[in-house]
C-alpha cells in the first residue's frame, strides 16, 4: 500500500471517529440534560398533586363510599393543581383516568414515588406514582408528564449535526486529499527520479525540494546521484579511452607490420638484388625499431598506473652528465648541440623514469628539428624545475592542448620518419604525476619549444599510490 493511501486512510478513520465521537457525546449529552429537567419538573409537579390530592381525599373523609362516589370531582380538583393528564385508583382499581392512560400495579408502592418512560399513542411520558392509605383504602394518583418534545428536539439536533457532519468531512476528505498529496509529493518525486536512474538516465535529479526531513532526505539522494553519475562517467571515459588507446595502437603498428611483411617477402622469394636488398633490410630494421619504441612505451604507460616507484636522492649534476652522455650520440648524428647548465643540489626521485622523461624530451628536440637543445636545472623557493628548450619548429597554438594525448603528433610525417610513437609526452607526465610533479609545455610555431619539469622539495612525503 503507498504512503499516499495509507496517509489518507488514516486521517480519514481520524476524522470519522472524531466527528462521530463528538456528535454522539453532543447529542447524548443535551438529551440527557433535557430529560433531566424534564424529570425535575415533573418530579416537582407531581409533589405538588400528591399534596392536593391529599388535602381533596380529607375534604371527603367520611367514608371510603363517599370518597369513591366522589373520585370525579375529586380528579378534576386535583387535576387543575397541575394541568397535567392524571390517573386515580383505589386498591388497584382506577376510578379516574381523563386520558385513557395505562396503569401499572406494581409500581404503585406506599410511601413512595416511582417513575418510568411510557409511549401512548404515539407520544412518549413520564409516568410518577405515588400512593396514600386513608381509612384502609390505598389510593394511587398518577401523573404524567409529556416528554416527547424532547425527543422530538433530540432528534432535530441529530438531523443538524448529520448534516454539520456531512459538511464538516467533505471539507476533511478535500484536506486531507491536499495535505497528502503535498506531503507524498516529494517521495513521489523521490521514487519517479531512482526509478529514471535506475533505468539509466544517470541525468535524474529532485528539482524541488522542501525544507523539512524529505527534503534532506532528496538533498542526499542528489548528492548520492552525483557521486554515481560522477563515477560512470569516470568508468565511460576510461573504458572510453582504453578503446581509443587500442584503436590508436592497432593502427600505428599497422602501417609498419606492412612494410615488414611486404619487404621480408621480396627478400624470401629472392626478387631484390644488391642495394635494393640493404634498402628493403633498412627498412625492415627502421619498422622494426618503430614497433619496438611503440610496445616498450605503450608497456610503460599500462604499467605505471600500478607501479610502486623507488625515490631515491639523485645529485642533479650527476644526472645532467649522464643524460648528456645518453643523448649526445643522436644529438651529433643530427647536427644538434645539447647544452646543459644545471645548478648543483639534490632531487627525490625515480632515477630511471625521470631521465626517461629527460630523454623523451630531449628526443622530442631533436625530431622537432632544432639545431640547439638547453636544459636547465635551478632551484625555485622550494621546488626544483628543469628547463628543456629547443629552436625547433614548435607547436602550433590550436594543437597546443593535445600533445600530451598519447598517440598523438602534431608532424605525422616526421614523427614516423624518427620512428616515434607519439607516446613520449603522454608517458612523461604520467611519470611526472607519480612524482607529484607538473609538466608544463610553452611554444610558438617556428620558433621552439620549453618544456618546464616542476619536482616537489625534497622533504615531502612523496608516493605513487595514494596521498
Amino acid at each position: 500500500m503507498k504512503i499516499f493511501t495509507k496517509l489518507y486512510l488514516g486521517m480519514m478513520t481520524l476524522l470519522v471517529a472524531a466527528l462521530l465521537t463528538s456528535a454522539f457525546f453532543m447529542v447524548k449529552t443535551t438529551l440527557d440534560r433535557n430529560l433531566q429537567s424534564e424529570t425535575a419538573n415533573g418530579l416537582d409537579n407531581h409533589k405538588i398533586m400528591v399534596t392536593a390530592f391529599r388535602n381533596n381525599l380529607l375534604l371527603f373523609s367520611g367514608n371510603s363510599l363517599s370518597v369513591s362516589q366522589n373520585m370525579d370531582k375529586i380528579g378534576r380538583i386535583t387535576q387543575g393543581s397541575g394541568s397535567v393528564p392524571i390517573l386515580i385508583a383505589m386498591d388497584d382499581k382506577v376510578l379516574y383516568n381523563d386520558a385513557g392512560l395505562e396503569y401499572r400495579p406494581d409500581l404503585a408502592i406506599t410511601n413512595m414515588i416511582n417513575y418510568r418512560t411510557v409511549s401512548i399513542e404515539g407520544k412518549t411520558y413520564i409516568a410518577y406514582y405515588s400512593t396514600l392509605v386513608r381509612n384502609g383504602s390505598k389510593f394511587t394518583l398518577v401523573t404524567y408528564s409529556d416528554i416527547t418534545h424532547v425527543l422530538e428536539d433530540n432528534n432535530i439536533l441529530r438531523k443538524r449535526y448529520f448534516i454539520m457532519y456531512l459538511i464538516v468531512l467533505s471539507c476533511g476528505t478535500v484536506f486531507a486529499l491536499v495535505f497528502s498529496l503535498h506531503l507524498t509529493r516529494p517521495v513521489d518525486r523521490l521514487t519517479e527520479a531512482s526509478e529514471r536512474f535506475a533505468g539509466g538516465d544517470y541525468s535524474a535529479r529532485i528539482t524541488k525540494i522542501p525544507n523539512d526531513e524529505l527534503g534532506r532526505l532528496s538533498e542526499v539522494y542528489n548528492s548520492m546521484a552525483d557521486t554515481i553519475q560522477q563515477k560512470i562517467e569516470d568508468l565511460n571515459l576510461s573504458v572510453k579511452q582504453k578503446e581509443d588507446f587500442i584503436r590508436a595502437f592497432a593502427h600505428e603498428t599497422k602501417t609498419p607490420m606492412t612494410g615488414i611483411i611486404g619487404y621480408a617477402d621480396l627478400i624470401y622469394q629472392d626478387r631484390l638484388e644488391g642495394n635494393e636488398r640493404k634498402e628493403a633490410a633498412g627498412v625492415i630494421l627502421g619498422e622494426g625499431m618503430r614497433l619496438q619504441a611503440l610496445s616498450l612505451k605503450l608497456l610503460d604507460i599500462m604499467t605505471l598506473g600500478n607501479e610502486n616507484i623507488l625515490m631515491e636522492e639523485m645529485n642533479t649534476t650527476e644526472m645532467a652528465h649522464d643524460l648528456e652522455n645518453t643523448v649526445r650520440i643522436k644529438a651529433e648524428e643530427k647536427g644538434v648541440e645539447v647544452q646543459c647548465l644545471v645548478e648543483d643540489d639534490y632531487i627525490y626521485v625515480d632515477y630511471d623514469l625521470f631521465k626517461t622523461v629527460l630523454i623523451n624530451l630531449a628526443d622530442n628536440s631533436i625530431k622537432a628539428g632544432a639545431k640547439v637543445i638547453n636544459i636547465r636545472g635551478f632551484r625555485k623557493e622550494y621546488d626544483y624545475i628543469f628547463e628543456v628548450k629547443d629552436d625547433g619548429i614548435g607547436i602550433p597554438a590550436s594543437e597546443l592542448h593535445r600533445v600530451k594525448e598519447a598517440f598523438y603528433m602534431v608532424d605525422k610525417s616526421r614523427s614516423r620518419k624518427e620512428h616515434g610513437a607519439g607516446l613520449g609526452l603522454s608517458l612523461a607526465e604520467r611519470i611526472m604525476m607519480l612524482h607529484k610533479g607538473s609538466l608544463e609545455i610553452e611554444s610558438v610555431e617556428g620558433e621552439g619549444t620549453v618544456v618546464r619539469l616542476t619536482l616537489p622539495d625534497k622533504n615531502i612525503n612523496v608516493t605513487s599510490g595514494t596521498d
